[in-house]
């Protein structure tokens, strides 16, 4: 088997903001007993009404704080090229924070060395940022607005600046990925596992982090993760992704992955077309079609665990099960293709974990160019 190798992308790029994600993640991992962190917006942004290629529009709205008793530190994440406009918002949103009852003690703009980005932050001296801010036009919802009311005098504002400043500390990391790496390699065992099982522990853990994460955001909460928490998901997910057992979280995975019916490789796949001949409703079609993805998911890390035999079992007791079925159907006279799905649902399979890899096993079954196990819900004409 070829050594596992990470895409040249990231470890996984699981959304539109992604390397948000992993930031935090990597924070996260930097925990200690006592400690928290905290993914939330600065602002009310309303997410559900942003798409998913929008979301880096946004970013400068969202903060990432690692909390203790003696801490309290806010991250500004950017991704991109930092500009004198970003550089104003960003300071904006710590001027909110600094005088408010946050307490922060740490302030760091962590951000990405592909950009080559320099250290602006503070090139402009206080007296010219309060010129900005007192001549400032924009509307009330602004955040530079809200600034301008809170802080009328020069005096005041050059003393928030110098406070900022002096907390104030500037990453610009070379790979977020390889960061990840090197503090997961103890809690996922990396010396003492398969290198796959590893790369799997990590991918199920940003996986986890980014469903939980945009929940909060669509709901206005803050995201919230205790370290009692976190070394608690950290076992979870050691026990369920090992060398023998390999079983990724079922909810985060349906919730990250959606089906478009305008995709033309969904809507001319002969998985969709099966579907469609059993009268489903949409959102049934939707999630079974989930449970299908869900199965080539768990086969591919099959296959990079060089589990070829799992997978010829258990889709050889899946096509058992649905021949018995359809023969059955055929002898009583009631063949139609959505008793032939619901049928074979019900059967069980050993070498199936859960029932969404049982569904999803005979769901993968009906994708075309499967001649030798393929299952058809409608037989189609000869």
């Amino acid at each position: 088997m070829e050594p596992y190798i990470l895409d040249n992308g990231g470890i996984f790029s699981l959304s539109g903001f992604s390397y948000q994600i992993r930031v935090f993640v990597y924070y996260m991992l930097k925990m200690k007993e006592g400690m928290q962190i905290e993914f939330e917006t600065i602002e009310d942004v309303n997410m559900k009404k942003i798409k998913p290629y929008q979301i880096d529009e946004y970013d400068e709205k969202i903060i990432n704080k690692i909390v203790s008793s003696a801490t309290n530190e806010a991250i500004q994440v950017k991704r991109t090229k930092i500009t004198e406009s970003t550089t104003m918002q960003i300071l904006m949103n710590w001027f909110l924070l600094e005088t408010s009852e946050q307490n922060v003690s740490k302030y760091t703009l962590f951000t990405d060395s592909e950009y080559g980005n320099l250290d602006i932050l503070f090139s402009k001296s206080a007296e010219t940022i309060f010129e900005v801010v007192k001549n400032s036009k924009k509307t009330s919802k602004a955040t530079i607005t809200k600034v301008k009311k809170k802080i009328k005098e020069i005096d005041e504002f050059i003393k928030v600046y110098e406070s900022i400043k002096q907390k104030y500390e500037y990453i610009s990391a070379n790979n977020i990925d390889t960061l990840i790496d090197e503090n997961c390699s103890e809690i996922f065992r990396k010396a003492g596992v398969n290198k796959v099982v590893y790369y799997q522990r990590i991918k199920e853990l940003l996986q986890h982090v980014t469903v939980q994460v945009i929940e909060s955001i669509h709901n206005k909460n803050p995201y919230i993760f205790s370290y009692q928490k976190f070394i608690a998901l950290v076992e979870e997910i050691c026990n369920r992704l090992t060398e023998e057992v390999t079983l990724p979280q079922y909810s985060d995975f349906k919730k990250l992955y959606t089906i478009n019916f305008n995709d033309l490789s969904i809507s001319k796949s002969r998985e969709y077309k099966q579907l469609l001949a059993c009268e489903l409703p949409e959102h049934q079609i939707k999630t079974h079609l989930g449970y299908g993805e869900y199965y080539k998911e768990l086969r591919f890390r099959f296959m990079e665990l060089n589990k070829i035999g799992k997978i010829n079992d258990l889709e050889e007791t899946t096509y058992e099960n649905y021949e018995m079925v359809k023969m059955k159907l055929q002898n009583n006279n009631n063949d139609t293709p959505f008793n032939r799905l619901d049928e074979t649902k019900q059967r069980g399979n050993t070498y199936a974990e859960t029932e969404p890899v049982r569904f999803g096993s005979g769901i993968f079954l009906t994708k075309a160019g499967n001649d030798e196990l393929q299952i058809s819900w409608k037989d189609e004409e000869k």
